[in-house]
């Protein structure tokens, strides 16, 4: 049976209710149970930077260990069908608004429910290979999560309505978080710069094309500063973590 391999593995019960329903064939009775493996929390001996972005600039994940990146990707949802779909809700509300028709009233929330199982596939795509990656490097998970203010301030500035929903990477995070308990994998947030030069610790010039530049003469993609920062500060962000 399931639950005695759950129990055979280590697994205690954290979680247990029952009901009873009402059907054709007469009252039945449900039960749901929930089991959680013990394990003790891996031992990082690297950190795995999170970047979280604005999704349309993709959550950056870079391996880091002492004086070292070992590697570096960016994951992106499908954007342009993002934007093709948000495009296509704003136009439905609009016409269902104007008309009140029914069938494109429905049509709108039909686009809105792709649109929304499209972002919660990639979100647990996404945390779930932010974990397999942790684990394989054996490495704690440092993600840089923006403050509620900057998403704010970038939610009332300039941003299309489509680009607007691409800030909305609250469920990734809390996935990522939830995914690395449940693996023993050490999660913590931290606010690593992407403005502020890690050589001098001087504020930078934006340039074009999301790059940054420092008067000392450091230069780097804004998305890639989060990641100097880890490896500038790599005891410090580990040694909380596990000490030694």
């Amino acid at each position: 049976m399931r639950i005695r391999g759950c129990v055979k593995e280590g697994a205690e019960l954290v979680y247990a209710a029952a009901w009873v329903r009402e059907g054709r064939r007469g009252a039945a009775l449900y039960v749901a149970l929930a089991f959680r493996r013990k394990a003790e929390p891996i031992q990082p001996r690297r950190l795995l930077v999170v970047d979280l972005n604005a999704l349309h600039n993709g959550v950056v994940v870079a391996t880091v260990e002492e004086r070292r990146v070992l590697r570096k990707g960016v994951l992106r949802p499908h954007i342009a069908k993002i934007e093709h779909l948000q495009r296509q809700i704003a136009r439905l509300d609009s016409l269902c608004a104007e008309r009140e028709d029914g069938a494109v009233c429905s049509r709108a929330a039909s686009t809105k429910s792709r649109l929304w199982r499209l972002l919660r596939q990639w979100e647990d795509k996404t945390a779930k290979k932010v974990v397999e990656f942790a684990a394989r490097f054996e490495a704690a998970i440092i993600a840089d999560v923006p403050n509620d203010n900057s998403i704010r301030k970038l939610k009332e500035g300039k941003y299309s309505a489509e680009k607007k929903a691409l800030l909305n990477f609250g469920r990734l995070r809390h996935r990522i978080r939830e995914l690395a308990e449940r693996h023993s994998i050490l999660y913590r947030e931290e606010r690593l710069y992407s403005t502020i030069c890690p050589v001098c610790g001087a504020k930078m010039e934006e340039m074009p094309d999301r790059r940054v530049k420092c008067q000392c003469g450091f230069e780097a993609h804004r998305d890639e500063v989060p990641i100097a920062w880890a490896v500038k500060r790599f005891h410090e962000l580990i040694t909380p973590l596990f000490p030694p």
